[in-house]
């Protein structure tokens, strides 16, 4: 979530239609917002390998003794040492990890893949397929996906083509949609609450999947990895 309160991220799910969300910023924030808004949010902590020890004892706060579902890795280097401890938190307590990805060396797709490789009882999404500002990236993402079945895509930022081209490669089970509302497209502009997350809704209304598969992939995929 962004430096907004959390009613703010509510507002624009109604808008939208949405009836739950997932959500990682400050994990303070988080905590109290996910109390205030139980019914609604669903807590991931948010972990920054470079806190190292540090950043493990969050995950076992959160995860561990709250029991919240998953872990978030953010912008940082998805190659740094402390990712590995992490990952092993991760499966001890049976939490899904998802991972900001891009094209860029510290984020590749590739690196994600990798670290899903050596985890593979870890459920781990790579966020944006790796897109956003590389196509290439994304159909890596896909590749990535097929050779590990315990990896799944979340779709914002990405080519509709791509989104289409990963549920029929890896199925749609394995596809989830994902806005990144709270940052309100990162300064863009919008008239109305719910126009930004409906923009990244069209990514996937557009492809013309069938009704079941579209489905799942605008919810049904997120509600079964959460069980919720």
């Amino acid at each position: 979530m962004g430096g907004g309160p959390a009613s703010t991220l509510i507002e624009s799910a109604n808008a939208a239609n949405v009836d739950k969300l997932i959500v990682f910023s400050e994990n303070e924030f988080v905590a109290q917002a996910a109390k205030d808004f139980s019914d609604r949010f669903i807590p991931f902590v948010y972990f920054d390998p470079r806190y190292e020890e540090a950043a493990l004892v969050e995950v076992d706060k959160y995860v561990g003794e709250l029991g919240w579902k998953g872990i978030k890795v953010g912008h940082q280097h998805a190659v740094a040492r402390f990712m590995y401890p992490m990952m092993e938190k991760a499966q001890q307590y049976g939490a899904v990890v998802v991972i900001h990805s891009d094209h860029s060396i510290r984020n590749h797709p590739y690196i994600i893949g990798d670290i899903a490789n050596s985890f593979p009882k870890v459920k781990t999404v790579i966020l944006h397929m790796g897109g956003g500002t590389c196509f290439d990236s994304e159909l890596l993402s896909v590749k990535m996906a097929e050779k590990n079945p315990n990896i799944l895509l979340e779709t914002c930022y990405s080519n509709p083509y791509a989104i289409r081209m990963a549920v029929e490669r890896i199925g749609a089970d394995r596809v989830m949609f994902g806005s990144d509302s709270s940052n309100d497209g990162y300064g863009s502009r919008f008239d109305k609450p719910g126009q930004y997350m409906d923009l990244m809704l069209d990514a996937v209304r557009v492809i013309g999947l069938p009704k079941d598969q579209e489905e799942m992939v605008l919810g049904g995929t997120a509600a079964k990895l959460l069980g919720v």
